[in-house]
């Protein structure tokens, strides 16, 4: 007599499968979202300490000269030259101002226009020291945030498909 399985075992086979995965799948999907968030919270955490420090270094220098690239307040007017959405540029790592380069992070970030990535997303305003900056989780949600360099902040922007809840969750 041959020895196999029978089509009903390997139905039952295929349903405990099944079951199985349908309580997996959404775990490791919403572990990957939270791996994404974490990673997006880190960067802006680290500019932040590294906004702040020029903030610190500039008060301790007192140098009122804005040439340096600090706007009155003491913060850095923006954070890097990059273009807009555009792959493999510099992020967060400085800008050239009238006396040299204003380095932010010394290792800056690439940016690219996968998924978790950083870029930016539209031209920076220098009349107002803005810097637009976007994080894309997957092809639908990302998170749209403005650096105001008159006061050294990130803030959450509207433009983004992530809700302002989770946005700002990632930068306080």
């Amino acid at each position: 007599m041959k020895k196999s399985f029978t089509l009903i075992e390997l139905i039952f086979v295929i349903v405990i499968i099944g079951l199985l995965a349908s309580f997996a799948v959404p775990k490791f999907m919403q572990t990957k979202a939270s791996a994404s968030s974490a990673s997006a919270k880190s960067v802006v955490s680290s500019v932040r300490t590294a906004i702040e420090t020029k903030h610190g270094e500039w008060m301790i220098n007192d140098d009122l000269n804005q040439s340096y690239g600090y706007t009155p307040q003491g913060y850095p007017k923006k954070l890097d030259d990059a273009s807009v959405n555009t792959a493999g540029q510099d992020l967060f790592g400085g800008f050239t101002a009238k006396k040299g380069k204003l380095q932010i992070l010394k290792n800056p970030i690439k940016s690219c226009l996968d998924n978790d990535c950083w870029y930016k997303y539209k031209a920076d305003n220098t009349d107002k020291n803005i810097s637009y900056y976007a994080y894309k989780f997957t092809e639908e949600d990302n998170i749209t945030l403005d650096y105001n360099g008159s006061n050294g902040k990130f803030e959450c922007n509207n433009d983004g498909s992530i809700s302002k809840n989770d946005c700002e969750s990632i930068i306080d």
